[in-house]
């Protein structure tokens, strides 16, 4: 009995902030792979999409802080680069720590720039490639409806990757602008040690919400309509995560084919 109230307190998290966290970690994982091949020239890379990417993040952080009763004290959207501090914009609030509202707002605060990011990768495919943005979601749907895996999803993600560098041929700048906007964007979706740590104490304050709330569904035997109507749920929001996880992973393919340039030229 344990064992299936503890599965089922795993499924609950994974279905409500897994994908964020892997959305989140993906990107992080993709960027410190960049940084590491690529080498001094990725710091160069890293400010320039900062331009977009880090007003976008800090925003995420700051759009969150209204609606939990957080009080934005000091806010920088973009710093200059600086040899001594790597940050490049911050967010920093204040709350009333007795108010158990604010307190579990910190765990949509520090997850803020994945919302912020991909809401604006979101718009820039409807703006700058409408054909195959909508030709994706058509297809995404179909998926949902025949009950397809996660690899098929994540599959139709890249599809529209490749399609959006195919429209070259019909729109080219406006092609180029859209996707060095998700890129710099894709880049700076990831989350910081320093995100990760406030919201250390609203995410056990969540686990222990979906606890209770597992034992108590558990009781009435309800667990298995709650998790097959969150994947219901999760599937549709599933397609738009896989799309900022492909083009995060493009940035691991940038990384590989640079150091594989550098590696051909050491030998011949």
């Amino acid at each position: 009995m344990m064992d299936q109230y503890l599965i089922y307190v795993g499924q609950l998290l994974a279905l409500t902030l897994g994908v964020m966290v892997v959305c989140g970690l993906v990107a992080w994982m993709a960027r410190k792979i960049f940084m590491y091949f690529v080498g001094d020239k990725a710091t160069f890379v890293l400010y320039a999409s900062s331009v977009v990417g880090t007003p976008v993040h800090e925003l995420g952080h700051a759009l969150m802080c209204i609606p939990f009763a957080h009080r934005i004290t000091d806010m920088k959207l973009l710093l200059p680069p600086s040899r001594r501090s790597r940050t490049l914009g911050y967010v920093e609030h204040s709350y009333n720590r007795k108010n158990p509202w604010a307190v579990f707002g910190n765990l949509f605060i520090s997850f803020g720039p994945i919302f912020s990011g991909i809401g604006v990768m979101v718009l820039v495919l409807t703006l700058c490639f409408p054909t195959q943005w909508n030709s994706y979601l058509d297809t995404s749907r179909a998926l949902v409806e025949s009950g397809a895996s996660f690899q098929a999803s994540f599959s139709s993600a890249f599809t529209l990757l490749f399609s959006l560098f195919e429209r070259f041929g019909q729109d080219a700048l406006r092609s180029a602008v859209g996707i060095l906007l998700i890129l710099a964007v894709s880049q700076h979706i990831t989350l910081s040690f320093a995100d990760l740590k406030g919201c250390f104490s609203a995410l056990l304050m969540y686990t222990g919400i979906v606890a209770i709330f597992a034992g108590i569904t558990m009781l009435f035997g309800w667990q298995g309509e709650i998790v097959n109507t969150l994947m219901q749920i999760n599937l549709p929001l599933l397609s738009i995560f896989c799309v900022s996880i492909a083009f995060s992973l493009v940035w691991v393919i940038i990384a590989l084919l640079v150091y594989l340039w550098r590696w051909l030229k050491v030998i011949f």
